[in-house]
């Protein structure tokens, strides 16, 4: 096959193509002088720079969505596909130095900086803004890449394991000491406001992945009693005062409070009135379903007082015996006569037990 048919066929599948110096992995500056800016698409562009050049090397640029994992080892590879066996499906192409290209799907809430070197020996490119070299392109030694798994268009890639995920976004950072320690309704509520205050005077370029990172961070405070609707207006405000639009924002946190959700903090409570525990008589529930509108219906149970599910099963400051004294803190099932059952929110109490 012609380089020219490989070319044409990456632009078909939804990629865009820029030529190479031959025998290089720059840009062909006499036919892109602007380099990745003028990666295309265009069947009418590519045709001329191959014909004007036959010999070039093909960089292959991903566009927004699609993450590619450039592998520089084989053997960080096959950890890599022994940490997170899915990888085997995804479209890659083997580099000279024995390492791969992986394709891989972003959750839309998702973007991630190519800069960012999360992993020890994987680079993160692709989402329209670094290419990789890709096949048939060969090296001056004569070393090439070649398709293992072939590429396929990107609404067809397979997402990002989580697992992975998680590791690719910076930590969630660990709760400011200016606040104290404890879990107590006052300090969740500043921590949620630090953590909105460093969003919001976050400079351009870095606003979605540190709205991320602390978004994840206040889902970790969820299971201590903090309400989730109170986290995300906090945070999609202080990122619109960052300057995002109000639509990512919104999915972003609600993404990031989902994923911390499942992993409380250690807020260093050591004397709080309850315990951070597994709720074993309620089914696995996520933040997404408090978001929906819905909430499983579950037997009553030992700290469950009556309260419907919501970030219980999961984990949440339970007292060690209910009291009658005790008053659900995410809202109670109200009853009509003719109406179906409906959620209802009281002002948000946050914690645990009350203190007298």
């Amino acid at each position: 096959m012609r380089p020219i048919e490989h070319v044409l066929g990456y632009a078909r599948l939804g990629y865009a193509v820029l030529p190479l110096a031959p025998g290089s992995k720059r840009p062909h500056g006499g036919l892109v002088p602007h380099g990745l800016k003028e990666a295309s698409r265009e069947e009418a562009a590519l045709e001329a720079w191959w014909r004007s050049c036959p010999e070039a090397g093909v960089g292959l640029l991903a566009p927004e969505g699609v993450l590619v994992l450039d592998v520089d080892q084989g053997e960080v590879w096959e950890a890599l596909r022994q940490a997170f066996p899915a990888l085997e499906a995804a479209p890659r192409q083997r580099t000279p130095k024995g390492g791969v290209h992986l394709f891989l799907r972003l959750p839309q809430e998702v973007k991630l900086s190519a800069s960012v070197r999360a992993l020890e020996g994987v680079d993160l490119r692709g989402m329209g803004r670094a290419y990789v070299v890709a096949a048939p392109t060969r090296l001056k030694d004569g070393r090439g890449y070649a398709w293992e798994v072939p590429l396929v268009r990107p609404e067809e890639l397979p997402p990002v394991p989580e697992g992975l995920l998680l590791r690719l976004i910076p930590p969630p950072p660990p709760p400011p000491k200016e606040v104290g320690v404890g879990s107590s309704p006052r300090r969740l509520r500043a921590l949620l406001e630090a953590y909105a205050d460093r969003v919001a005077r976050t400079p351009e370029g870095q606003r979605h992945n540190t709205l991320i990172r602390y978004a994840v961070a206040a889902g970790g405070l969820l299971p201590h009693g903090l309400d989730p609707r109170e986290a995300e207006e906090a945070l999609v405000a202080a990122a619109m005062q960052a300057g995002l639009p109000e639509g990512e924002a919104r999915a972003a946190v609600r993404w990031g409070l989902e994923v911390g959700a499942t992993r409380p903090l250690d807020l260093g409570d050591s004397n709080a009135g309850g315990t951070l525990l597994k709720n074993p008589f309620l089914p696995s529930w996520t933040a997404k379903t408090f978001w929906s509108g819905g909430a499983p219906k579950t037997p009553k149970s030992p700290g469950h007082l009556g309260a419907p599910a919501p970030f219980r099963s999961r984990g949440v400051l339970l007292n060690p015996g209910p009291s009658s004294s005790q008053k659900p803190d995410l809202g109670v099932w109200e009853h009509g006569s003719k109406e179906k059952p409906r959620l209802h929110f009281p002002k948000p109490r946050l914690g645990g037990r009350r203190r007298r």
